[in-house]
């Protein structure tokens, strides 16, 4: 839960952002799962956001989408003690996005990127202890 302050300090978009770019440099395939007219769902549409959503790594759309993995990690995290509303959750979460796709293999790539995310925000502070409770 220490780590988890530490994510939160830096914020969701941000933590999105360094979670999609470790998750295509382990699965560029993944890309596909996002096709334009998916990113174009997430879009803030501010005037300073963008309009270029051709360059998946600076996605505007990818930082929000990845952003709401986080925020659902932060859910999970604060509803560690309580498995009768995270169980739910997170099944009625997994069930949502089969239809999108995603299959085991993503889940798994992701919670590599995830790890591999954290090891880059929380640098010496992700020990092998750390890393294993997560």
């Amino acid at each position: 839960e220490r780590s988890w302050e530490q994510v939160q300090a830096l914020g969701t978009y941000t933590v999105g952002e360094i979670l999609y770019r470790h998750t295509f440099m382990i699965m560029p395939e993944a890309i596909h799962l996002f096709p334009p007219e998916v990113r174009l769902k997430y879009r803030e549409w501010s005037p300073d956001e963008g309009d270029d959503e051709s360059n998946v790594y600076q996605s505007s759309a990818l930082r929000k989408l990845f952003s709401k993995f986080v925020n659902a990690v932060g859910c999970a995290v604060v509803g560690l003690h309580d498995s009768s509303k995270l169980v739910p959750m997170l099944t009625q979460l997994g069930a949502r996005h089969i239809s999108y796709g995603v299959n085991e293999a993503h889940w798994e790539t992701l919670g590599k990127a995830f790890k591999s995310a954290l090891r880059e925000i929380l640098r010496e502070s992700f020990t092998q202890e750390g890393e294993g409770a997560w």
